[in-house]
């Protein structure tokens, strides 16, 4: 019986193509796009502190959790966050993260918790989703959005911000 194309001439590259195949099947299983809501309600999105969201195993929350968190805005970033999860799912959503606008947060004004797996769609920041103005650097926000799978953890798409006014 012959051998595969890829086992003929050494046991390795056999080895190397299985691997392959499997990193890409594992990537296209992660990170889908869902749809944004159509009409957004504050009361569905659970209040949860900055550091749940920077260690969302240890707070309990898991992907499809709509939730609200306080935080202060860095700035759109210019490169993606977590790029190697995020291309290994392009084959099964070609479209999909080209659509999303990075961008990153601290919990602290002293800026201290840095979380940069935030994302709007591009859509979004066009249309202007903070009620008032545009956001500058260090506006403290109140973001609202869904936890979203992306390979081994989770990344927050963003349905809502708006400003929390200081005293």
């Amino acid at each position: 019986m012959d051998k595969p194309f890829f086992w003929k001439d050494d046991w390795r590259r056999g080895f190397l193509a299985i691997l392959l195949a499997a990193a890409l099947f594992h990537g296209t299983s992660c990170g889908e796009l869902r749809p944004m809501p159509v009409s957004f309600e504050a009361r569905e999105y659970t209040l949860i502190s900055y550091s749940q969201l920077l260690n969302t195993r240890a707070g309990g929350l898991g992907a499809g959790q709509k939730v609200r968190v306080p935080a202060y805005f860095w700035e759109f970033l210019t490169y993606d966050p977590d790029m190697v999860r995020n291309y290994l799912t392009l084959a099964r959503h070609p479209l999909g993260w080209r659509r999303l606008r990075w961008f990153a947060t601290y919990g602290a004004p002293e800026m201290r918790e840095y979380f940069d797996l935030a994302a709007l769609d591009k859509d979004e920041v066009v249309k202007d989703k903070i009620k008032g103005s545009s956001i500058k650097r260090m506006d403290h926000l109140m973001i609202y959005g869904e936890l979203s799978s992306l390979g081994g953890g989770l990344y927050l798409r963003v349905h809502h911000m708006e400003k929390i006014e200081e005293d």
